[in-house]
C-alpha cells in the first residue's frame, strides 16, 4: 500500500492519521498484505472442504425419550413459583410487537 492509498482510506473512513503513525500504519499494512501473498502461493484447487482438522465423529449418544414418572414430575411442579396444569408459568419475555 501506498502513503497516497492510506490517505485516501482514511480519508473516506474519517479517521485521522498523523503523519508520524502513517509510516507505521503503512509498515503494519504492508506486512499483512504480504502474509496474504504468502497464504495465497499454495495451489488447493484439489482438496477437498474440510470442518474439522481431523477425522472425529461425533461420539455423542443418541437422544432417548423416556417418559417421566408421574411422582416426579408433581415434585417439580410444586417447587415452581407458579404452575398451570403440568407447565411451568412463568411471565412473558418476548413481545411480539
Amino acid at each position: 500500500m501506498l502513503k497516497k492509498e492510506l490517505e485516501t482510506t482514511s480519508f473516506l473512513a474519517r479517521i485521522n492519521i498523523k503523519d508520524k503513525e502513517k509510516e507505521k500504519y503503512l509498515a503494519d499494512i504492508n506486512a499483512m498484505l504480504n502474509y496474504i501473498k504468502i497464504l495465497q502461493e499454495p495451489d488447493v484447487k484439489n482438496l477437498k472442504p474440510t470442518t474439522h482438522v481431523t477425522k472425529i465423529r461425533n461420539v455423542w449418544r443418541e437422544d432417548i425419550v423416556k417418559p417421566c414418572p408421574r411422582d416426579v414430575i408433581r415434585q417439580m411442579l410444586d417447587m415452581a413459583p407458579e404452575k398451570e396444569k403440568t407447565f411451568y408459568k412463568i411471565k412473558k419475555v418476548i413481545s411480539t410487537e
